[in-house]
């Protein structure tokens, strides 16, 4: 966008420049798509290792904000990596990490 402001206002000017040529880039297809990256190169994938036993790897994830059942608007779910094996586990509003590890042991 600056460089585009800096070579248009070489030859011409009017009020709003500034925010009409950020929006002309901004909905631009053809500048998204040729935008050099400002970052580092992406790095090669790295796989989990293979599980050698059941529950020795394990994931976790939660679904929160859920309609109340008997106290409980989350669930955190555990599941085996090796056996693909799941436990849920209801979780109250209010469940600190503290919490969530206590129910998990």
């Amino acid at each position: 966008m600056e460089k585009t402001i800096a070579i248009i206002t070489r030859d011409f000017y009017w009020k709003g420049l500034t925010e009409w040529i950020n929006d002309y880039v901004r909905s631009c297809d053809e500048c998204q798509h040729n935008k050099s990256p400002q970052h580092a190169r992406w790095g090669l994938l790295q796989p989990l290792k293979t599980p050698y036993a059941a529950w020795n790897s394990i994931s976790t994830d939660f679904i929160t904000q859920l309609p109340e059942s008997q106290g409980y608007t989350q669930i955190m779910v555990v599941v085996d990596r090796f056996t693909k094996m799941a436990h849920c586990i209801g979780l109250p509003t209010n469940a600190t990490a503290k919490d969530d590890a206590n129910l998990f042991l």
